[in-house]
């Protein structure tokens, strides 16, 4: 069952100093860059205020006083300043731009690897969809938080600051009350800040909802249509669409009314002003020029101001993606290797199961309770009884996916804990039900488990699977890209590719998971005949459904509900008259 984070509950004052940290932490090796940007922010707040400065003298001198010399001067230093302008603001955007793009990169890196490295559990609970969602929708708003929030945010903060300096010099009393308008605004971006945030959580979790609807849809497209499920289909998108259309208006609602409301503060604050001011004026205790430059720091502080709160709205929604993808990144996988492990250099292939007991974490029973047995060197082990009686999860557990609740897994005498995943997995290969091909070519497909592998190499492989003669026929052979999925082939040639991927590798543990169960009765001999021929010299685990394919293996385990119930081999368990022979005789 999908486990996601419940979007209406209230991110508390510490988890959001914690989210910002954690998003900190991917700036802080770009500091020099920031810094530099923060230079030319600062420059260029201080060209901007320096203009605030000077225009009511400007403004008196020229057009009042009609200063002839002076008009000369503004027109000569006015291009110089502009120039001086366009530079500093190229590079501040160049900068951030720069460093917004390397930490969502870096984000981006780190998110696919962390995925990658957590255990088989994880995907289990959680959709493709949901985890597309966050990699893609969540981590752009991430990278508008990022890149832009301290391009304008911090140029315009500081413009403000250095607007309202400017303000105190020329006149404090018109300044303080200029003020009013901050905390007023302060206020009401909190109020709008928490609605905005949460409707963003929530948007974010329908849309992964809606990628979820789509690729459902379109990868079971054949069932769709041959069952005239259309209508339905729709009908379930139309529920997640509308959700995710009500929401976004929430969060739009609240965008929408923090400006008109800060221009009203604002035009009330700015009447004020016109008033004082005016008075002031009128009894001498104020120049003209002072005014302008006064009207004009006020208004130069009004539009960043502005633009602060409207960009909160952005500021919520990137932090509401950023939690999203940081659940995932403080994600733990429930296999942890030890920090000292046993290298494998040569494997004989024995395997012992110690009284191993295991429950997955979303069910209440055991899938497999208090199991034993032995698998010597170079046998043919298969599990066999009905579904649900855990035959996948003994092959899952021997590539250590998962780790048992209680007892111990024994690879060649070592306690599978001991072992390095990656070095056990070198020396296991696997052939599962549901082949996996990639959208690559033949060869690619082949050599997933053995990078670099010769064309011979890869030629011999395909010759013991059965394959090479319908890969020499493909158009370009070994260089045949496949398609997504491996669609361009038959269910029996996917299943040789696989073959031919897993012995690749030379593996001395070869598991079969259900190998044969999806195909047709030719495709399956060709395919048992090809599996016959590799294994020699390997330990071989199988799991099958049909008995006639385990006729011919040294030990049976018959399962039922997680527990050994049976073993022989196959005459040995048709004379007990149990179990095993019950099933036989239903399949013949």
């Amino acid at each position: 069952m999908t486990q996601t984070q419940d979007p209406s509950r209230k991110i508390t004052g510490e988890q959001f100093k914690k989210l910002s940290r954690a998003l900190f932490a991917y700036l802080k090796p770009y500091k020099r860059r920031l810094l530099q940007a923060a230079g030319s922010m600062i420059v260029l707040a201080l060209i901007k205020n320096l203009i605030i400065y000077v225009s009511g003298p400007v403004i008196k001198g020229v057009f009042m006083d009609k200063n002839e010399h002076l008009l000369r001067l503004v027109v000569t230093g006015l291009p110089v300043l502009f120039v001086l302008r366009m530079l500093v603001e190229y590079t501040n955007a160049y900068l951030m731009s720069w460093v917004g793009q390397k930490a969502v990169q870096d984000i981006r890196g780190d998110l696919f690897d962390h995925v990658h490295r957590l255990s088989l559990e994880f995907y289990w609970r959680r959709r493709s969809s949901d985890v597309m969602s966050r990699v893609i929708n969540d981590l752009n708003n991430v990278q508008s938080t990022v890149q832009f929030i301290p391009l304008y945010g911090i140029r315009d903060v500081l413009t403000v600051v250095g607007c309202i300096g400017v303000l105190f010099y020329i006149n404090w009393r018109l300044a303080l009350v200029s003020l009013i308008v901050l905390p007023a605004v302060g206020g009401i971006l909190g109020v709008l800040g928490k609605k905005m945030r949460r409707a963003s959580a929530e948007s974010n979790v329908i849309v992964g909802e809606i990628s979820h609807r789509f690729q459902e849809s379109l990868q079971g497209i054949t069932v769709v249509k041959a069952f005239n499920y259309e209508d339905q289909a729709i009908a379930r998108f139309k529920v997640s669409n509308d959700a995710y259309f009500s929401k976004m208006m929430r969060y739009l609602r609240a965008t929408a009314m923090s400006g008109p409301v800060m221009e009203l503060i604002s035009g009330m604050v700015m009447v004020a002003i016109l008033y004082m001011s005016g008075k002031a004026i009128f009894s001498g205790t104020m120049t003209t020029a002072n005014f302008f430059s006064f009207l004009m720091g006020y208004l130069t502080a009004y539009v960043p101001l502005k633009n602060i709160g409207n960009m909160n709205s952005k500021l919520q929604q990137g932090m509401a993606a950023w939690e999203r993808i940081h659940q995932i990144l403080e994600e733990k996988p429930a296999v942890v290797v030890k920090a000292e492990t046993k290298n494998i250099e040569k494997l004989d292939g024995r395997l012992e199961f110690r009284n191993v007991g295991y429950k997955y974490p979303s069910r209440d029973t055991e899938v497999l309770k208090d199991l034993s047995f032995t698998i010597d060197p170079g046998e043919v082990a298969a599990f066999v009884g009905p579904s649900g009686s855990g035959k996948t999860t003994i092959v899952h557990m021997l590539l250590r996916f998962f780790d048992p609740v209680s007892g111990r897994i024994e690879v060649d005498g070592h306690d599978m804990l001991d072992l390095d995943t990656t070095d056990l997995r070198a020396h296991m290969g696997l052939v599962t039900q549901d082949t996996i091909l990639f959208d690559d070519t033949v060869y690619k497909n082949i050599t997933i488990g053995r990078p670099g592998a010769s064309m011979d190499e890869v030629a011999e492989a395909a010759k013991a699977a059965d394959a090479h003669a319908f890969i020499e026929a493909m158009p370009q052979g070994y260089e045949t890209v496949l398609g997504e999925r491996g669609v361009k082939l038959s269910g029996g040639q996917r299943q040789r590719l696989a073959i031919a991927r897993a012995i690749i590798k030379k593996p001395k543990i070869l598991l079969l998971d259900e190998a044969t169960s999806n195909l047709d009765t030719a495709s399956e001999q060709a395919v048992q005949a090809a599996i016959e021929r590799i294994l020699g010299g390997r330990t071989v685990v199988m799991v099958a459904h049909r008995l006639s394919t385990v006729k011919n293996a040294d030990k049976i385990f018959v399962l039922k509900r997680g527990e050994l119930v049976e073993k022989g081999t196959h005459q040995e368990l048709l004379a007990l008259n149990g179990v095993y022979k019950g099933l036989y005789e239903a399949q013949t």
